[in-house]
């Protein structure tokens, strides 16, 4: 008998192990637990295995590939589309054979007796087959009752206590004849347990369970892992598991545990029961591990504890930390020292643990996440209610039914602390920023949906982004649980402005107007119909422009960016203008009428300090050079805003006549690069060693900037992972890239050396 693994699950409910992992490639006990699955067809006697795919195909294939080193015969289909569980293996069915064939799923735990259960359908002449299990907690599974010869009676699907009549759970495991597909559609979605059984039920045929010797769990969340886990060291489950090493000298462990190669435990360290510690992982002494998982270099500072807890691949525990039971923290992620974590928490990859709260604000003072992650209805209401401390507050969306959501939990927040909520119909972040500047609101919400990912952007009253410390100010209140509530008579309430991206284009062509002559009506495209680029399209056409939804030689063309915050173009000729160069191009255009000063973000391309050297004019950045920069920031708005910025251009081409080409000529043109380097030790200690290294004097700024020959580059520590950015620019590609590499390969070192000095 041939048999089919349907290994084609994302595995979202086992998130964040499951990130970047197909399901029945997560790990236990160091081997996926699709390895297991492919071991026990192989103790019965099947070894030609195809293989039924979708999320991540190649981490699949490329482990296991032609199934030889694992003593069977595999062949893969992959699913183009999600056909649901009987549809995919009707899509395999040539590779299959003609005769009866085993179905099983490639994320169940378990040693079931396949063996008997294909004798048990070949005695019943059955058409299908389903291996079921007696559960505890039947609730998550289809109930399937049965009669006294194990015939199928009756389906129940995610039953209420009240519909339990039975606990046989179906497994997803069934012996199936090669005819009972003929009702599968083909290129459909179709399931086995929604769609086939009832189906073959309501047309009488022989349908029956069957109840094997053996142990089962589905591997469907965190919780279910752990117990498989456990169920495995204690005996439960036959699995064939890699031998355990022994505890060292000094250590102590109350079994069962499973060590793998390479661990280190340090002395006065104590491991079980339950405990799996993955190859190559670190415990500190004096730590306790228990009813715990770490996966393959997971890391474990002195004296924590752990108690039903999971660490994946490269993450880290630092001294003193607790994790109670159900926390995960995904790959590369990081619980600080002395911190607790609650109950199911969950620490996605890279992210570190901050001491209470979920939000943080990362680089440009932006919320970035998914509503699976951190932006939770939960969390935007506790935001909105901080906010709501301020009198008023103004929240915006566009994107998509996420963004509309959160903002609304925001302004329930926000009314709930008794305060104003201004809702209006802007459409891009920089809108909202002009906006919160024009009616001088104190605080300011706007949230973005870009398909799963959704951003929240803040700004003060002045339209600028907050800024650290109040940033900081709101992050600690989260983490502190400060949130305002306010009696049911004091209640605010939601208040509708009528400004609009209309009222924005014309304030954007209305102070592009630098001098009395008249404008040129001149030709430009804008191809793009984001926001962003119909508030462009919309102030050019104010300023007298014709505008174009195509380019062609001979025009320029212009499109928003990031929000509506940058602006990008075509030169006449057909070359691409980045925002780096276009910000160079306002700074130019506002040197040419007199300005003396220009402010800038701490990141912005040193083609701005090369156009303002050329005027002998002084660049203020923001993060460095305080409120002043601020006010400056705020008065020049091209060089903040997109819209703002085409429109600035447009003016002075149609002034003068000029050409965005022969313009964009006069700017250094410089090449831009980026990397990020992961930390094991502290960003602090590993920015500490860059200045010492480069003799660079801190300038009050974000990071370190570096002069090298004809280039710049900025080193940054990302403000939401254990990670410092290195941007280089550079005349060239090559330069920036060279200066990158080497810069990160620097800050690599000296985390290595720090890392081994801890």
């Amino acid at each position: 008998m041939k048999a089919v693994i349907m290994a084609g699950g994302e595995g979202r409910r086992l998130r964040p192990m499951s990130l970047g992992l197909p399901k029945p490639m997560v790990p236990l006990f160091d081997k996926p637990v699709l390895e297991y699955i492919i071991a026990l067809l192989r103790r019965h006697g099947i070894t030609d295995i195809c293989i039924t795919l979708c999320y991540r195909p190649q981490s699949v294939m490329e482990y296991f590939r032609d199934g030889a080193g694992f003593g069977v015969n595999l062949s893969y289909f992959i699913e183009d589309k999600p056909l649901g569980t009987a549809g995919s293996v009707k899509a395999a069915m040539d590779r299959l054979g003609t005769d009866d064939f085993l179905v099983l799923s490639g994320d169940a735990v378990c040693d079931l007796d396949l063996t008997g259960l294909m004798e048990f359908h070949r005695e019943r002449k059955a058409a299908a087959t389903l291996a079921l299990y007696r559960h505890p907690s039947p609730l998550e599974y289809g109930l399937v009752l049965t009669d006294g010869q194990g015939r199928i009676q009756r389906f129940v699907e995610k039953p209420g206590w009240g519909q339990v009549v039975t606990n046989q759970v179906n497994t997803g495991i069934y012996v199936l004849s090669r005819r009972v597909m003929d009702f599968v559609p083909q290129n459909r979605a179709f399931d086995f347990g929604k769609d086939l059984f009832p189906l073959l039920l309501k047309e009488g045929k022989p349908l029956f369970g069957f109840e094997p010797e053996g142990y089962w769990c589905d591997m469907g969340n965190c919780e279910a892992y752990l117990q498989c886990a456990a169920d495995a060291l204690s005996g439960k489950v036959r699995l064939d598991l890699p031998p355990s090493q022994p505890v060292p000298e000094g250590a102590s462990q109350i079994p069962p545990c499973w060590i793998g190669p390479g661990a280190e435990i340090a002395t006065g360290a104590l491991i079980g029961p339950h405990a799996v510690v993955g190859a190559g992982s670190k415990i500190g002494g004096g730590s306790l591990v228990q009813r715990s998982v770490l996966w393959a270099g997971a890391a474990v500072g002195e004296k924590t504890t752990l108690y039903g807890a999971i660490l994946c691949r490269g993450a880290e525990v630092r001294r003193g930390a607790v994790l109670h039971e159900g926390t995960v923290l995904g790959e590369n992620a990081l619980a600080e020292e002395n911190i607790t974590l609650a109950e199911g928490t969950r620490l996605w990859p890279s992210r570190i643990a901050p001491a209470r709260g979920k939000l943080s604000f990362g680089d440009g003072g932006v919320i970035r996440g998914s509503l699976e992650e951190e932006l939770s209805p939960e969390n935007l209401v506790a935001l909105g209610s901080l906010l709501g401390e301020e009198g008023r507050a103004a929240v915006g969306w566009h994107g998509g039914p996420g963004a509309e959501m959160l903002a609304q939990a925001a302004l329930s927040g926000i009314t709930a602390a008794g305060g104003i909520g201004l809702t209006h119909p802007m459409q891009c972040a920089a809108q909202a920023a002009w906006l919160a500047e024009k009616k001088e609101i104190p605080i300011s919400l706007f949230v973005e949906q870009m398909g799963e990912r959704l951003f929240l952007h803040f700004f003060g009253r002045d339209g600028l982004p907050l800024g650290g410390p109040r940033e900081r100010v709101l992050e600690h209140a989260l983490a502190q649980g400060e949130f305002r509530r306010t009696s049911a008579q004091r209640v605010g309430q939601v208040v509708r402005l009528e400004t609009g991206p209309a009222a924005y284009a014309a304030d954007a062509a209305r102070r592009a107007v630098f001098c009395p002559t008249p404008i040129r009506r001149l030709t430009a495209a804008v191809p793009g119909d984001t926001p962003a680029d119909q508030a462009i399209r919309r102030a050019l056409t104010l300023l007298g422009w014709s505008v174009e939804h195509r380019w062609e030689p001979g025009i320029p063309a212009f499109a928003g960016g990031h929000g509506g915050f940058v602006l990008e173009a075509r030169d006449e000729a057909g070359a691409l203008l980045d925002p780096g160069q276009m910000l160079a191009l306002a700074a130019l255009i506002e040197m040419e009428n007199g300005g003396g000063k220009l402010a800038v973000p701490s990141g912005a391309t040193a083609a701005v300090d090369l156009v303002a050297a050329g005027y002998s004019a002084q660049v203020l950045r923001l993060e460095r050079d305080g409120e002043a920069a601020r006010t400056l920031y705020r008065a020049l708005p091209w060089l903040r805003d997109g819209a703002f910025a085409a429109a600035r251009i447009a003016a002075r081409m149609g002034v003068t006549g000029e050409k965005l080409e022969a313009l964009a000529a006069r700017t250094p043109r410089f090449s831009a690069w980026k990397r990020e380097v992961p930390l094991h030790s502290s960003r602090g200690q590993v920015m500490q060693a860059l200045l010492r290294e480069t003799g660079v004097r801190p300038d009050g700024g974000e990071g370190i900037r570096v002069r090298r020959g004809n280039g710049w580059v900025y080193l940054t520590p990302m403000a939401r992972r254990a990670a410092v950015r290195v941007l280089a620019e550079g005349p060239d590609l090559e330069t920036a890239a060279e200066l990158c590499d080497f810069f990160a390969g620097e800050t690599a070192r000296l985390d290595r050396d720090l890392s081994v000095g801890r």
